[in-house]
C-alpha cells in the first residue's frame, strides 16, 4: 500500500509541475546518461552481468527527478535485475523505481521533499545517482541500448525540476524535460571472458570519486571472498562483502559509507581483498 501511495504522490508532483510553474527556463548543460559497464560472471556459467552507473551532471540545485528509460528489445535474453541508488541521493525522501522487464522499461522517481519540508536540494554537480544491473541470458547478444523513452499511460517523461525565486520574491517550480540520451552498452561474450587463471585485485573506478565506485577482482576459482574499506588509522569502515563466490571476474561497490549508514568524510582510503590464500591492497580517494 504505501509503494502505491508513493507512486500516486510521485505522480501527482511530476505531472502536475507544467501547471504550477511559472516558466520551464530549461538550462542547457543538464546531461543524464549511461557510464561505461562493468562485467560480472553471474554465477551460473551462461549468464552475463553488466552493471553501468546512471550518470547525472546538473546545473541547478534538484528537488525532484523522473527518470523514465528503455533497455534492450521486448523477447531478448535482457533482464533488469537491481538497481542500487548511489549516495549522492541517499537522503532523497522518496526513490522509487518500477521495472518491467517484459516491457523492458524502467522509471524511477525521486522527489527530495516528499515528506520533510526542510530536506536539502541535490547540490550542484557531476556523478552517478545509481547503478543498474542487467543480467545476459543470450550468448549471441554482444551489445544492448539504454535510452529515455517518453511513457504515455502513466505519463513520463526525463525530467529535472528545481525551484527558482522570481524578481517579486515568490518561489516558482522550474523544470528540464528537453533531455535525451540513447547509449549502446557492449556486453562482453562468453568466449572472449574465460574464467580468470589468476586472484586479481584491480583499482577502483573511478578514481578519485565522489558519489561511488566500483571493485573489481578476479578468481580463478570458486573462493570465500572478503572485501574490507578501511581508514589511513587501519580502522574498518565497510564490509563490502563476506561470502562466498563462483570463479570469475566479479565486482563490488561502495557507496562512501561506514557500515552504520553514515557518509565518509573526504580523503584517503584502502580496501583489501582476502579469497582462500590470495590478499592484496589498495588505495582510493574521497572527495566530496
Amino acid at each position: 500500500m504505501r509503494v502505491r501511495n508513493c507512486l500516486l504522490v510521485l505522480l501527482a508532483v511530476l505531472v502536475l509541475l507544467p501547471a504550477m510553474a511559472v516558466a520551464a527556463g530549461a538550462p542547457t548543460k543538464d546531461a543524464v546518461g549511461i557510464g561505461a559497464p562493468m562485467m560480472a560472471a553471474a554465477g551460473d556459467g551462461a549468464t552475463r552481468r553488466v552493471t553501468v552507473p546512471l550518470n547525472l551532471d546538473n546545473t541547478q540545485q534538484l528537488v525532484a527527478m523522473d527518470i523514465p528509460l528503455r533497455f534492450g528489445n521486448p523477447g531478448d535474453g535482457i533482464n533488469l535485475v537491481n538497481v542500487e541508488f548511489a549516495s549522492r541521493v541517499n537522503y532523497f525522501d522518496e526513490k522509487i523505481t518500477n521495472i518491467d522487464n517484459e516491457d523492458k522499461t524502467l522509471v524511477m522517481g525521486l522527489i527530495s521533499m516528499a515528506y520533510d519540508p526542510n530536506t536539502a536540494d541535490l547540490e550542484v554537480g557531476s556523478g552517478p545517482i545509481a547503478y543498474l544491473t542487467f543480467d545476459v541470458t543470450d550468448p549471441t547478444i554482444e551489445s544492448f541500448t539504454v535510452a529515455s523513452a517518453d511513457i504515455p499511460k502513466p505519463a513520463h517523461r526525463l525530467m529535472l525540476v528545481w525551484h527558482e525565486t522570481n524578481a517579486d520574491g515568490q518561489l516558482e517550480v522550474r523544470w528540464n524535460d528537453q533531455l535525451e540520451f540513447s547509449v549502446n552498452v557492449p556486453v562482453t561474450s562468453a568466449g572472449n571472458n574465460p574464467i580468470p587463471t589468476s586472484y586479481a585485485l584491480d583499482q577502483n573506478y573511478p578514481n578519485p570519486f565522489n558519489a561511488g565506485t566500483v571493485i573489481s577482482f578476479a578468481l580463478p576459482e570458486a573462493s570465500r571472498v572478503k572485501v574490507t574499506v578501511f581508514n589511513v588509522l587501519g580502522q574498518t569502515v565497510r564490509v563490502l562483502a563476506d561470502n562466498d563466490m563462483e570463479a570469475g571476474v566479479r565486482n563490488v561497490s561502495w557507496d562512501g559509507r561506514d557500515d552504520n549508514g553514515n557518509a565518509a568524510s573526504s580523503g584517503v582510503y584502502f580496501y583489501r581483498i582476502a579469497a582462500n590464500n590470495f590478499n592484496d591492497t589498495k588505495k582510493m580517494t574521497l572527495i566530496k
